[in-house]
């Protein structure tokens, strides 16, 4: 798929409707603030379109008649490009990024990525200079009902931006085939993360499936719990997965002054955070970064998290 058929696709739905010209006009005049913690940073955002994500009641049943994922139930005016037989191509309508898509299953089945590997890592494939994520059912999905997958351009993420960063110190583990393939493990002080470095399409889906599917059998949980990013960057597919033991941290569910509307996702574990509360913006800092996102992520103690990564390079 060409590059074209995405700004194609954007200009159609922004010129189609007043509230994605409003929501991505908006989105480009956005407060930002940077917050550093060195060798990394995380960059929060004041967004209050996505207070309806952050505060998803993801215990809901619901079924296709009531799924907003699902055609015919959509939001008003979104426009479908397809993609291949089981996918279409939506723009989100509570944006993130500037470019923000969700990549919707045809048929109203669970979120599950077990199986869907390669067509992820395939999804890299046919939108260069995009990154394809994936937030599993207890890890950030606000629509764990339908499967979906989301994407925006890579050069938004800052994790992506610190590659060199994550490759050059602080790895728990690391192996190397090549000179282009590379596994290793990372943990900088907030989130663990499993990184991929490969110029081969088959090598970073089946290394992605393997890892998936080890911290499925480890945490013993139904699907595996985890954010996953793929990219393909001059020529190198970049795996990101953020192994998860909670869909929410306690400072969520606070009632006093320690509560903050963040319900860590992909955006957020690469280095993204949308607020939707302004009080959130403005007082967060790297003290509550850590306690958030080291509730959420698995805890680097545990020696079998290295079973995972050592079981896809085998």
């Amino acid at each position: 798929m060409a590059k074209y058929d995405i700004d194609a696709l954007m200009d159609r739905q922004l010129a189609a409707s007043e509230h994605y010209r409003k929501v991505f006009g908006d989105l480009a005049n956005i407060r930002t603030r940077t917050v550093d913690f060195c060798k990394f940073h995380y960059v929060l955002q004041y967004n209050p379109c996505r207070i309806g994500s952050a505060t998803a009641d993801t215990s809901k049943k619901v079924v296709s008649d009531d799924c907003f994922l699902c055609e015919g139930h959509r939001f008003p005016g979104q426009i479908a490009l397809k993609y291949d037989e089981q996918y279409n191509i939506l723009v989100n309508p509570f944006p993130i990024f500037r470019k923000h898509l969700t990549i919707v299953d045809n048929q109203h089945v669970a979120q599950e990525i077990v199986g869907e590997e390669h067509k992820m890592v395939q999804m890299a494939t046919d939108l260069p200079g995009y990154t394809v994520f994936y937030n599993s059912r207890s890890s950030g999905a606000s629509a764990p009902f339908h499967r979906h997958f989301q994407a925006c351009e890579t050069v938004e993420l800052p994790i992506y931006q610190q590659w060199d960063a994550y490759y050059n110190g602080g790895k728990i583990f690391q192996w190397e085939a090549d000179d282009t393939d590379r596994f290793w493990l990372s943990y900088d002080g907030t989130r663990l993360i499993y990184m991929i470095h490969t110029k081969h399409q088959s090598t970073a889906a089946t290394a992605t499936r393997a890892i998936l599917r080890e911290l499925k059998a480890i945490m013993l949980t139904p699907t595996p719990e985890a954010n996953v990013g793929v990219a393909l960057d001059g020529g190198i597919y970049k795996v990101v997965i953020f192994p998860r033991t909670k869909h929410r941290p306690e400072e969520y569910f606070a009632t006093d002054d320690t509560h903050f509307t963040i319900s860590p996702g992909f955006a957020d574990m690469a280095g993204i955070i949308p607020c939707a509360i302004e009080s959130d913006f403005n007082r967060i800092d790297k003290s509550r970064i850590t306690s958030i996102f080291t509730q959420v992520s698995l805890p680097p103690t545990d020696q079998s998290i290295l079973q995972p990564i050592m079981r896809a390079i085998v």
